[in-house]
């Protein structure tokens, strides 16, 4: 059978078992989970690869999932990728009346698909038309949320990064991958680039004393004002070096009592940029004005710097395939094409080591992120979902995985997984640098 007919063979097979596939989509979206803590969901999908007799591996970076299937045939392997995680947002429609989480990411979207892709290959004679290996990897936390909870895994050891993608690279999950590919729900169809980041919480201490006479004391609230009015100023230098950065950053704590001065504010950022060189530079020039605002009033800065993610960039190729396989199973879908995003994900650590995609699949409605994010279309959102990515799968494993062996090679400007971890660990080099007065 030539690349159509395999295709329509297994999306016959999709349609079978749609309700199978919608059916996970809603549990998942259902029972909500936050980053490491997805227990449930990642039960759910280990219980599904079982069933297909798939061998499984569990307990990946605490609650990831990976199956194999081969096609006995040798090949690459390519990775399909579901992500296990949820928001925590209280005010949307569907959250967690407990925990407050809720999958206003969409993320369960890509587990329906994840799982709707293995059903397909399993049951199907299309495999053996097909060479190299797929291996479906449910993955925890891509969301960077609740960041005090996660350093401080981080300084039990029991994990490593604050994202999931990264700690699979770290564990080892990836080391036999030769790409990667998932698609994220959304209102339309597209792909592209993302930015990456580098975390940053700040400590100023000064020192307390009555605010009737505040002379005595030094405010630390004050080195935290002129820091917030130094990344204004930097904004404009920043920006002028690529107009895809950003930085936004909170005050955690700013004192407890209004009539002392305070001793201690604690602030947080995330700086964004499209260029690991560029948060190299950005996150040196942080930690030097952060100082500049300690010094300036006679206060201490502690800086604590935590890899982010890595800027994510797709596999051109790869985004021509997933082009030619929107066209032909949803000729009438918008799609927006290559839009590069100022937010982040950490597809872009697996996007420094090997080539990928991060794609959307169409069905959502409302704001991504927010409390009016639901499903609107549900053959859109987990079965187009699934035809995009087992056709994908098709054209690239088909005569003896020629394209996948192509894709594969594409590898300028990749780095090692060895040199992927030092780099990240640089980044937190600087977790603990002081100005003293």
């Amino acid at each position: 059978m030539n690349k159509t007919e395999l295709k329509k063979e297994i999306f016959s097979i999709i349609d079978k078992n749609a309700e199978k596939i919608i059916s996970i989509g809603r549990t998942i979206w259902q029972n909500p989970e936050p980053g490491y803590r997805e227990f449930k969901t990642a039960e759910l999908v280990a219980g599904f690869f079982r069933e297909l007799d798939l061998p499984v591996r569990e307990k990946l970076a605490l609650t990831g999932v990976r199956a194999d299937l081969t096609t006995g045939k040798p090949g690459p392997t390519i990775a399909v990728l579901g992500e296990l995680d949820s928001l925590i947002l209280p005010g949307h429609c569907c959250s967690d009346k407990v925990t407050g989480a809720a999958h206003a990411c969409g993320h369960h979207a890509s587990i329906a698909a994840l799982l709707g892709t293995a059903l397909a290959f399993s049951v199907s004679e299309v495999k053996n038309h097909l060479a190299g290996n797929i291996a479906f990897i449910a993955v925890p936390a891509e969301e960077c949320i609740e960041i005090d909870c996660r350093m401080e895994m981080i300084k039990a050891g029991k994990i490593a990064s604050l994202g999931g993608k990264g700690e699979l690279i770290r564990n080892g999950v990836f080391n036999d991958v030769s790409l990667a590919m998932m698609l994220h729900a959304s209102i339309a169809f597209g792909y592209g680039g993302h930015n990456g980041f580098v975390c940053k919480k700040v400590a100023f201490k000064g020192r307390s004393c009555h605010a009737g006479s505040p002379g005595r004391g030094i405010n630390a609230l004050h080195a935290a004002t002129l820091l917030q009015n130094a990344v204004g100023l930097l904004r404009e230098r920043w920006c002028g070096i690529t107009p895809a950065f950003r930085i936004h950053g909170i005050v955690t704590s700013g004192g407890d009592t209004v009539n002392i001065i305070p001793d201690k504010v604690t602030m947080e950022y995330l700086i964004r940029a499209d260029k690991i060189e560029y948060l190299q530079t950005f996150s040196t020039e942080f930690d030097a004005a952060a100082n500049g605002c300690a010094g300036a009033i006679g206060a201490e800065a502690e800086i604590s710097s935590i890899s982010g993610y890595m800027p994510h960039h797709d596999d051109t190729r790869l985004e021509e395939l997933y082009d030619q396989n929107v066209s032909f199973i949803a000729p009438d879908g918008f799609n927006r094409g290559g839009t590069f995003r100022c937010s982040s994900t950490d597809m872009g650590d697996l996007s420094t080591i090997m080539p990928t995609l991060h794609g959307y699949a169409r069905g959502m409605t409302g704001m991504s992120h927010g409390v009016d994010y639901i499903p609107e279309n549900e053959n859109q959102l987990y079965i187009e979902n699934t035809k995009i990515i087992t056709g994908m799968i098709i054209d690239l494993l088909v005569d003896d995985a020629a394209e996948a062996k192509a894709v594969s090679a594409r590898r300028e400007g990749k780095l090692s997984i060895a040199d992927y971890i030092a780099l990240t660990d640089k980044f937190n080099d600087c977790r603990k640098t002081e100005m003293r007065k």
